[in-house]
């Protein structure tokens, strides 16, 4: 489990950001660490909203529901500006395992009439003067 759950002090970063604290429709409203600690697992597996373990997160319905009222909101961007006006150098890397470039941009070899048409110079002088007024 280390490694998919929120630190304590990466927590108390963002605890600031989570709406309200009130009682929901149908009870008190669940952990805001346990809602993030849901997200980030899902980012992580790459699982579907269905995926996710009841046990440890709750109900997929709910955590699907509070992630969109928390877009709607407008929270994930406070918490996205937030983080980005004091990034954590430590962490921050990029590399070839992080970003993967296209096979084009390798040298990878075309299949014949692969290419995109072109305009002639000609042709694109024409439209031009047709374009202006």
């Amino acid at each position: 489990m280390e490694g998919e759950v929120l630190r304590d002090d990466q927590w108390e970063r963002l605890k600031p950001f989570v709406p309200g604290g009130r009682k929901g429709r149908r009870g008190p409203r669940s952990d805001g660490r346990r809602f993030f600690d849901a997200i980030l697992w899902l980012a992580r597996s790459g699982a579907r909203w269905r995926d996710l373990p009841e046990d440890r997160f709750g109900p997929y319905q709910t955590v699907k529901r509070r992630y969109y009222r928390w877009i709607d909101q407008g929270v994930f961007d406070r918490i996205f500006e937030a983080v980005a006006a004091d990034p954590d150098m430590e962490w921050l890397s990029i590399d070839a395992t992080v970003i993967r470039a296209q096979a084009q941009a390798a040298g990878g070899r075309r299949k014949r009439g692969d290419r995109k048409p072109r305009l002639s110079a000609a042709l694109a002088v024409d439209l031009a003067a047709k374009s202006m007024p």
